[in-house]
């Protein structure tokens, strides 16, 4: 990932908050840009999400979607703040 300035708490906030959508199979909910907010820009620059048009209830969504380097990007931080907690 090139340089840029670290996450903002809430940009990490709806990143995370994908990621537990995504978890969820039982939900049939998506995540959108609207659930985004501002924050879609910054994490897509960041290659931390991506965005797909998906048929939901015969509705065309822009949904987002946490990608490898975004999962990558989460794990990193949960392992630092447990060995910060330690």
């Amino acid at each position: 990932m090139k340089y840029f300035r670290p996450l903002s708490k809430s940009m990490i906030e709806k990143l995370e908050q994908c990621r537990q959508s995504e978890l969820q199979k039982f939900t049939k909910k998506p995540f959108t840009i609207e659930d985004m907010n501002y924050a879609v820009a910054p994490l897509f620059k960041r290659g931390l999400i991506e965005i797909k048009r998906e048929n939901v209830e015969n509705k065309l969504l822009h949904c987002v979607h946490v990608t490898k380097e975004g999962v990558e990007y989460l794990e990193k931080l949960k392992s630092g703040t447990q060995k910060s907690n330690s």
